[in-house]
């Protein structure tokens, strides 16, 4: 019989565990009870309509500030479940005020790449994550190496895998590079059938909001992942490489594209009367880059507010720089 992580409280919360992806193993999981306040769904919620600001702020600083990121084995438990209520402190407040990450990870004085992570953690796992597979304890560092995966019978697999095997974060990360869990599944399909399929990358196509453009070929996105959720990520464009921006070529190429993607602006109501003017584009996904972030392809088209539509017409801006002599293609 599974074991479960409890919340300080009088009476037991309620386990919420979905069947899918897990599998037939006995896990631990880390789990929201049904009244409360910080692990509680409906109470943040209700507080967030009720506190102000700098109270937020404050509770989310004091989450971070309460967590000893050098313990080890079974008190790592305390250290996740910090960074998974900071996460969700975070989410809420973000989509209560309309307010970027990187702002907020100003406001309670924190890295915005870190508050990424937190966020990206709850956004996994909005109802709960495992803390064990079998007798190993899920790490922050196993959690950080599959939270770029999207498919979440892929992350159980990963982790479950990790632990099963003893992996570290670099055995880990190796194989969701190489997509191990797409080729278990085409080989667990294949002997089913008994035919052989051939390998094929796994590619995702999102419509996005370009927040910054950092240089012509990298590029701070909100990605819109469905179902009314978005990720911010830093991505690099796919096979090209354009000069950096501390050179003149560099400092050219990043103007053009400023220039290409401001054409491309959609005006959409955010918050409390303010408007966002930010160009829309879609983004086909790859393989994690050298330094984790996403390689992409961005394709992008003037006026056009249908992601449809930019697809179906619009222009491949990897290709655009190539042609333009403002970038180079790589292998």
């Amino acid at each position: 019989m599974p074991h479960y992580q409890r919340s300080n409280e009088t009476k037991p919360p309620q386990i919420t565990q979905a069947s899918e992806g897990r599998g037939s193993d006995p896990h631990f999981w880390y789990t929201a009870g049904q009244s409360g306040n910080v692990l509680t769904r409906t109470g943040i919620l209700s507080s967030m309509n009720t506190k102000n600001k700098s109270a937020i702020v404050d509770q989310i600083k004091a989450i971070l500030s309460g967590i000893d990121d050098s313990l080890e084995d079974e008190d790592k438990l305390s250290m996740v479940a910090g960074y998974w209520k900071a996460g969700r402190l975070a989410t809420q407040y973000k989509d209560s005020t309309g307010m970027l990450l990187k702002d907020i990870a100003r406001e309670i004085e924190t890295p915005d790449w870190a508050l990424q992570r937190y966020t990206q953690f709850y956004k996994a796992f909005p109802d709960g994550y495992p803390e064990k597979h079998g007798n190993r304890v899920v790490t922050w560092s196993l959690i950080c190496c599959i939270l770029p995966v999207h498919d979440a019978k892929a992350r159980e697999f990963y982790l479950n895998e990790a632990c099963r095997q003893g992996w570290n974060k670099y055995e880990l990360t190796k194989r969701i590079q190489k997509d191990y869990y797409g080729a278990f599944k085409d080989a667990a399909d294949a002997n089913q059938s008994k035919t052989l399929k051939p390998r094929k990358q796994r590619l995702y196509t999102y419509a996005a909001e370009v927040i910054k453009v950092v240089d012509a070929d990298t590029f701070d996105l909100e990605i819109d992942v469905g179902f009314k959720a978005k990720q911010e990520h830093r991505v690099r464009l796919r096979g090209i490489n354009a000069p950096e921006t501390g050179t003149s070529a560099g400092r050219k190429a990043k103007r053009f594209v400023e220039r290409e993607l401001g054409k491309c602006v959609v005006e959409k109501p955010l918050f409390k009367g303010h408007r966002a003017n930010r160009p829309l584009v879609v983004v086909k996904t790859y393989k994690l880059g050298q330094y984790g972030r996403y390689t992409v392809d961005i394709y992008y088209l003037a006026g056009e507010a249908d992601p449809e539509g930019i697809v179906g017409n619009g222009k491949l801006l990897n290709q655009v720089l190539v042609d333009k002599g403002l970038a180079r293609k790589v292998e």
